[in-house]
Formats: C-alpha cells, sequence, structure tokens
C-alpha cells in the first residue's frame, strides 16, 4: 500500500486527544484544502538513501521515507495540541504492520514548531519525521 495511506490509517485509527481524525474530513494525504479550520496534512518528503545488502536479492529489504505533518487551526494553542498530539502518536510506532506494511520506527527529526499563519490567519504547526520500514 502507498506510504501515505499507511500513514493515515494509523493516524485515523489512533487516539489523539485534541481531535479525532477521519480521513478526507480533517485528515488529508498531500494537500491542505482550505476547509475545514482545524486539520491535519500529511505529505511525502525526502528521506534517506535505501538500505543496500549483499547477496542474491537485489532490492533493499528497508528504506526511510520522509514524512512532514502540518496542523492547522485558528487557535495557536489548538494548533500546538494537535501537531504535538500527532508528533506522540507517529513516535510511538515501533515494529508494528501497517496495512501490509512493516515499519521499523518513526524517527521525529525535531519537536513540533509554529511555522507561520495562512492567509486567513490559522496557525499552523510542522513536524518532519524520517520513517523505516521494509521493502515489500
Amino acid at each position: 500500500m502507498a506510504f501515505l495511506d499507511d500513514i493515515g490509517t494509523h493516524l485515523a485509527a489512533a487516539t489523539i486527544p485534541a481531535a479525532d481524525l477521519t480521513l478526507g474530513t480533517n485528515l488529508f494525504l498531500g494537500r491542505r484544502p482550505n476547509d475545514p479550520d482545524t486539520i491535519v496534512a500529511v505529505y511525502e518528503t525526502g528521506g534517506t538513501a535505501p538500505e543496500l545488502v549483499f547477496g542474491t536479492n537485489s532490492a533493499p529489504p528497508v528504506e526511510t521515507r520522509g514524512l512532514q505533518v502540518i496542523t492547522r487551526a485558528a487557535a495557536y494553542s489548538t494548533s500546538e495540541a494537535l501537531c504535538t498530539d500527532v508528533w506522540v502518536s507517529l513516535c510511538l510506532i515501533d515494529n508494528e504492520t501497517i496495512n501490509s506494511t512493516r515499519y521499523l520506527l518513526a524517527d521525529p527529526v525535531q519537536s513540533p514548531f509554529a511555522l507561520d499563519r495562512d492567509d486567513q490567519d490559522r496557525m499552523l504547526h510542522v513536524v518532519n519525521f524520517l520513517v523505516t520500514r521494509e521493502v515489500s
């Protein structure tokens, strides 16, 4: 299954205290629609080179992909809390299968941080990850 679909599945099933996340309603993959005000948008970013191994199988067994999460809300505190809750949820990925892919680790690049306000004065917070998963 696609990387962002897997992450979306994980977040939609996770307990996020700041908001219940539903794909296509307030959780979006690869896009940040104008409505509603409070959302989580997940994007794939550049990762690192795959792990190469010796042997008969020429495909790398694991890869590390980049992931960016952007939260948006009218209130600074709501956007910050939502981003922190998503950060915690993704940090808990540890050697688990999401859909049919084995995820070894979601390693945060930094803690959530305030990015900016959008053109409607809604607050944006961001956090980035390097996500290691098995190549199927």
